[in-house]
Order: structure tokens, then C-alpha cells, then sequence
């Protein structure tokens, strides 16, 4: 069965993202080191992204080209998206995710949105959460974890560090573990 997995940056305090949903304060750390040992080693491991539509749109704002046109795509949107690389729908993420760990693949992507990410973990849905913590304090804006009604374990899997970033990997502990 395929994996689903969360893997982003995070400020110290734990956001996603600035109270105007901007990644600027991120881009500061753009480290080939970290792009080549942490993130093409993951991309490589999967097939499907499934984001939020704040996130697609930053996405799309930022790039001039769709940075995974080789890859399934779903958006979480009411709202229509005119784009030939991905699939737009309103359908429930834990229903959407259900479905796609049971084709086979590689594993899925969850790119961001922290309702998105919160969701699937009260679901029991997020296998690993491999997150890059920035030194900065954001104060507010968007939370990586939203509020949640169900506690779930964690175990570290590994951390390194990337100059001023720490990469760490957490693996879903079994209940009985």
C-alpha cells in the first residue's frame, strides 16, 4: 500500500506559511545540499501531490511553469482550474486519500495546507511527516498543525542538519507500539 506523506518547511514557532499565506521568509534557504540529499531522494519516491488551493495558487504565482507536470495532481478546490496538469476536486481529502492508497504507485505527496494535513492525521491517513524547521519565530500566520481532536504518536526516524535547517523524519507509531 502506498505511503502518504508530509513533507515541507516550518518556521520554529510552526507555520506553514506568513499571516499573507507568503513563503518569502523561506526563501532565503534555498540549499542545493538539501535539495539534492533531502528532496530529490523524496520526489523520486513519489507519483501523487494532493494540496489545497491557497497552495496551488502560491504555487502558481511563484513559478512560471507547473513544477510537477509528470507527476498526478489533485487540487482541493470548490472553484474550477483551467490547467491541463491537474485534476480539481471537492471531494473530502481523507475519501480522496483512501482511494488513491489503494491503487498502486508510489507514495503520495501532501504539499501543504495545515487544515489538509490535520485532517488526514485525526483520519489516521499521514504515515510520515518529514519536516525542515527555519530558525525564524513568524509569530502567526498559517499553522502546520490546525486543531485536532485526536492525538497521534510519532517516532523519529532521522534529523540532520542543513546548515541552518534541520530535516527530520517522523514515522506513524503503531497503536499497539
Amino acid at each position: 500500500m502506498r505511503n502518504v506523506i508530509f513533507y515541507g518547511a516550518v518556521s520554529l514557532d510552526g507555520y506553514l506559511a506568513d499571516d499573507n499565506y507568503s513563503l518569502d521568509w523561506l526563501f532565503k534557504y534555498n540549499d542545493e545540499k538539501i535539495m539534492k540529499e533531502s528532496y530529490q531522494p523524496f520526489f523520486e519516491q513519489v507519483d501523487t501531490v494532493i494540496m489545497g488551493r491557497k497552495t496551488y495558487d502560491d504555487l502558481m504565482r511563484m513559478s512560471d511553469e507547473f513544477p510537477y507536470p509528470n507527476t498526478e495532481v489533485f487540487v482541493l478546490s470548490h472553484r474550477k482550474i483551467d490547467s491541463k496538469y491537474v485534476k480539481q476536486t471537492d471531494k473530502p481529502v481523507d475519501e480522496l486519500v483512501k482511494e488513491l492508497k489503494e491503487k498502486s504507485g508510489k507514495n503520495i505527496w501532501i504539499v501543504g495546507g495545515g487544515q489538509i494535513v490535520s485532517s488526514l492525521i485525526e483520519h489516521n491517513l499521514i504515515d510520515t511527516i518529514q519536516i525542515q524547521i527555519t530558525p525564524d519565530l513568524l509569530g502567526s500566520g498559517v499553522k502546520l498543525f490546525q486543531h485536532m481532536n485526536h492525538a497521534s504518536r510519532f517516532q523519529t526516524i532521522f534529523a540532520k542538519q542543513y546548515g541552518e535547517l534541520i530535516d527530520i523524519k517522523y514515522q506513524l507509531k503503531s497503536p499497539t507500539a
